[in-house]
């Protein structure tokens, strides 16, 4: 299905870059799209992104796609560290004044999208992100227990291992042997990456349902404006004895008062990537409402 977008080269410390603005063009507002592991630009469902475009005009908002270096494959060989660097590149163009100078943007991040959400709002870390006005996470998961539900407990104890003697040896961007990789990956991954991934702990370990109140206390703590949590409850990558609904609560209350919006909710039809029309609907009702709470 064919659709039209305008294309934005901009500065990024990805080579090349581009942006692709689409739905109402040249609106005073900014909506950023950010998807999970081996997917980029135009990969999402385009019947949700033509519900967004349109739920989303009313608010004068524009959707927003851009190329990272860790969009489809090259994730393998990226991290989140780099992925906030390749969004602050593009807040500071939306910020601009070749394109009018957005008045709001909003980020949504889908899968992998919500730990660059999350990654975002660490203002120790990374001081001179320029700022932006709401986050959206839609299916936020862990890819740590991702992998144990798709791969035995003793390849994954292995694939770590592998990792870990590179990391040590000072070879973390070596990629780990193809051999020992599950075949859903086409591309390498780097033995940081995979550690990041699938290490309790590594940097990408932001939803683990096993997560200490602690740790959830320091990450969604730190949230420095409105957020919108969508979790999925027919989501295929989370583990059954998972409760959504109450792991959801402890992320609600880690964050900072009169920051999380009381549309966050799981998801009741929505599957991981919402493929269904049902969960589709139901997502972007939530973010119409949830722009109008930010307006």
């Amino acid at each position: 299905m064919p659709f039209p977008v305008t294309v934005h080269p901009f500065p990024s410390p990805t080579s090349e870059s581009c942006a692709y603005e689409r739905g109402l063009i040249n609106a005073q507002n900014a909506l950023v799209f950010i998807s999970g592991l081996t997917a980029g630009p135009h990969s999402t469902d385009e019947k949700l992104m033509r519900r967004i475009e349109e739920g989303v005009a009313q608010h004068g908002y524009g959707v927003w796609e851009f190329r990272m270096r860790s969009s489809y494959d090259g994730f393998g060989y990226s991290s989140l560290a780099n992925d906030v660097a390749d969004l602050a590149a593009l807040v500071k163009y939306l910020r601009g004044d070749d394109v009018g100078k957005k008045k709001k943007i909003v980020v949504v991040g889908c899968s992998t999208g919500c730990q660059d959400c999350m990654e975002y709002t660490d203002r120790i870390k990374y001081p001179d992100n320029p700022p932006v006005d709401g986050y959206i996470l839609q299916s936020p998961v862990s890819d740590r227990e991702t992998a144990a539900m798709f791969m035995p407990a003793e390849v994954i104890e292995q694939t770590l291992s592998a990792a870990n003697e590179l990391i040590a040896a000072g070879k973390g961007q070596d990629a780990v042997p193809r051999s020992m990789m599950p075949e859903v990956f086409a591309g390498p991954v780097t033995a940081y990456r995979w550690w990041s991934l699938v290490s309790a702990g590594g940097d990408d370990d932001y939803f683990s349902s096993d997560l200490p109140d602690s740790t959830i206390q320091k990450t969604f703590g730190r949230v420095d404006q409105p957020i919108l949590i969508m979790p999925s409850a027919k989501d295929e990558t989370v583990p059954p004895t998972v409760d959504k609904d109450a792991l959801l609560k402890r992320w609600m209350s880690a964050v900072p008062e009169g920051r999380v919006s009381g549309l966050s909710g799981v998801n009741p039809t929505g599957n991981h990537i919402l493929s269904e029309a049902e969960g589709q609907e139901w997502f972007v009702d939530r973010v119409v409402k949830f722009l109008r709470e930010i307006a």
